[in-house]
């Protein structure tokens, strides 16, 4: 720490936003056309992306009062910490398309829904918990957990749980790969493999604004997949798309200066977009602690947040910092992670030694491409920082697909594997470190299959306290957790979103990718300065 930078500066926690002019704040441009989102480019089936075919959740995401919105559900009640019950929103409809016909969503399609999904590596985080589903009339189902969950409520609104789908269209022929219907704001009218989407709006939503205005105000959204960031600057600087998320702060500067007028939110990260490295731990050498203690000594972190994001980046640890009691920025320290997060290629050497490596020894790293993150950059350093104390990485450049699967726990890596973090749904212990690290759950859930007896008790009995000791001990798993480098961290930027000066109002910013999150486009707005665009076709 000899220098300042903004890894090291406090920053505040506020999103700032420019470019809307007061006049615009008061009323939607009802007959705005859409606003235009990118997406990762999909390298494996071409099917439509998860945003498309999802509905919304029981709850929706919470509300600046901390409290889920009520969507889909109107009201909930924990009969006990492992049983919950649900009143559904009487009058939602699915989509108005074959073969559901926009019939009413009912207790037996959540019912359905969960038990469908709950298995797949995608939704298996939240339904880990969940034992068993009842239903108890038309619009009232029961949880039953396997664990007492006193947040339950809280857990269930985000990516990480399985939507509501109707049965007919995942049992009609293509499934919903072919029958994309649920209950959100918009449908899907044209799926252009590797180039896009066309979302149009959705007449019977049933969600209305403060003022009892049919949501979405737009007509369409059209999504673009795009691979790289030099494509995404220039549709965004020709207005051919209005919101995006910027991954670096490079990328930032450049658009600054040629579109003066965009609006900008940068939000610091809880804990989504990390850059870290996985390792197969039930295999040597991985699973000696020295081993891993020794390559997170070896980074030195001040220069991958320099490289990666111009130092604009806060240290990361095993998980997120205010859930170890760490509330403050300036908390963030090596000094609140220990020593083996300081950058000590001495000390590494000494402990590859005393591992029984003295030479080093090779290692695999795999990593891909995907939208946000620069992970080319990230795997050089790496690679280089082991190389300084021994160890010989061959790097290995995986499809986007592939490496999306041995991330998600689905695959195993060999070796090692660059990624980001296994992510909760917001600020829940249980979601981001208990499902993460007890050894109970399957690689899905516990990516790097760890198995460590004193760190299954601690999580134990944090989850069988009642509450008074829940501090103390989240912060001694913190502590545990640094000390073993089960998974190697280092850094986690904060999160940019620009828009155009015409588009209003696009919701919560704080969606890692412009689209994908359900409160994203629904109550966005566009004023008469919108360029002019048809959604008959996606290629208009």
């Amino acid at each position: 720490m000899q220098r300042d930078s903004p890894m090291r500066r406090q920053r505040s926690s506020r999103s700032w936003i420019r470019g809307i002019p007061s006049s615009l704040r008061s009323r939607p441009h009802l007959h705005a056309m859409a606003a235009c989102c990118t997406f990762p480019r999909p390298s494996g089936p071409s099917i439509p992306p998860r945003a498309i075919v999802r509905s919304l959740r029981l709850c929706g995401t919470p509300s600046r009062s901390g409290k889920p919105r009520k969507t889909l559900a109107t009201s909930w009640e924990m009969v006990n910490p492992s049983t919950w019950i649900f009143k559904l929103r009487q009058g939602v409809k699915f989509h108005n398309r074959p073969p559901v016909n926009g019939r009413e969503m009912t207790a037996e399609d959540v019912k359905y829904s969960y038990e469908l999904l709950k298995d797949k590596a995608q939704y298996s985080t939240r339904a880990a918990l969940v034992k068993a589903i009842q239903v108890v009339d038309k619009y009232t189902v029961k949880f039953e957990l396997s664990l007492p969950d006193p947040k339950f409520h809280l857990n269930v609104v985000d990516s990480l749980s399985p939507v509501i789908v109707p049965r007919e269209a995942v049992e009609a022929p293509g499934g919903l790969a072919e029958n994309p219907i649920g209950t959100g704001a918009f449908m899907l009218k044209e799926f252009a493999p590797g180039e896009g989407a066309l979302l149009v709006r959705n007449p019977d939503y049933y969600l209305k604004d403060k003022d009892g205005r049919q949501l979405p105000y737009v007509d369409a959204v059209r999504l673009l997949f795009t691979k790289d960031p030099a494509t995404d600057t220039a549709l965004f600087r020709t207005r051919q798309l209005d919101v995006m998320r910027v991954s670096t702060l490079d990328v930032l500067y450049a658009l600054m200066r040629t579109v003066p007028d965009m609006q900008l939110y940068r939000v610091p990260s809880f804990g989504w977009g990390d850059y870290g490295v996985s390792m197969a731990l039930d295999k040597a050498p991985y699973s000696d602690a020295r081993v891993r203690q020794s390559l997170s000594m070896a980074i030195n972190r001040e220069v991958v947040a320099d490289v990666i994001n111009r130092g604009d980046a806060a240290l990361y640890g095993p998980f997120p910092w205010g859930l170890a009691g760490y509330t403050k920025r300036t908390d963030y320290t090596y000094a609140s992670l220990g020593p083996n997060y300081q950058y000590s290629p001495q000390k590494a050497k000494e402990l590859l030694a005393a591992a029984g490596y003295p030479n080093g020894f090779d290692m695999e790293l795999e990593w891909a491409e995907f939208q946000g993150w620069t992970f080319s950059e990230f795997v050089q350093l790496i690679a280089r920082f082991f190389g300084d104390v021994g160890v010989r990485v061959k790097l290995k450049q995986l499809e986007t697909s592939t490496w999306l699967a041995k991330a998600a726990g689905v695959q195993p890596f060999p070796h090692t594997l660059a990624a980001f973090s296994p992510i909760g749904a917001g600020p829940s212990f249980m979601d981001w470190v208990y499902l993460r690290y007890h050894s109970s759950f399957p690689r899905t859930i516990n990516r790097e299959g760890i198995s460590d007896p004193k760190l299954d008790d601690l999580l134990t009995t944090w989850r069988q306290d009642p509450g008074e000791k829940r501090p103390a001990i989240q912060r001694a798993i913190w502590d545990h957790l640094c000390r073993n480098v089960y998974r190697i961290t280092t850094i986690v930027p904060p999160h940019y979103r620009i828009s155009q000066a015409y588009v209003h109002a696009g919701a919560n910013p704080y969606c890692w990718f412009p689209g994908y999150c359900s409160y994203e486009a629904k109550t966005a707005w566009m004023t008469e300065k919108a360029p002019s665009r048809k959604f008959e076709k996606f290629a208009q």
